[in-house]
Formats: C-alpha cells, sequence, structure tokens
C-alpha cells in the first residue's frame, strides 16, 4: 500500500522580488548621502561648524528623513516579502 516513498512537508516561501543592481546602487547611495546631512545637521547644532549651506536648519532634517526612506525603498529593504 505504501509505494515506498515518504512524504516530506515543504514550506511555502513567498516568491522574493529583487530590484536591479543600478536601483540598489542608487538607493543605499541616496540613504547614506541622507544619513551624512542628518549628521551634519545635528552636529551644526551644537557647534560654529558651517558645512551645510545656510547653517542649521529643520529642512535638512526632513530632506534627509525622506531622502533616506527613499533610498531605503529603492533598494528594497521596505518591500513586503
Amino acid at each position: 500500500m505504501s509505494d515506498g516513498k515518504a512524504k516530506s512537508t515543504q514550506l511555502k516561501i513567498a516568491k522574493i522580488h529583487t530590484k536591479s543592481r543600478p536601483v540598489r546602487i542608487v538607493g543605499w547611495s541616496l540613504f547614506w548621502l541622507s544619513a551624512v546631512v542628518v549628521v551634519l545637521n545635528w552636529i551644526e547644532e551644537f557647534s560654529t561648524l558651517e558645512a551645510l549651506p545656510g547653517g542649521h536648519s529643520a529642512y535638512y532634517l526632513m530632506a534627509g528623513i525622506a531622502g533616506g526612506a527613499a533610498g531605503l525603498w529603492a533598494t528594497g529593504v521596505l518591500d513586503a516579502k
């Protein structure tokens, strides 16, 4: 009655969508550039360093967060799996 084959349990794994290499490179570059802008903006708040045009500004913080989120999205980190 048994055909000799053991039935194995298999896990269903969702199809993983990976983005193309150039898109991931641009995404990581945008993320790290945004992180540098946020850190420089924070440093400018507490020191006399003038690395960003116009000095410390809340707009640099908002742009850094938005750019970082866009960069992570472009890399595929935020894609549902």
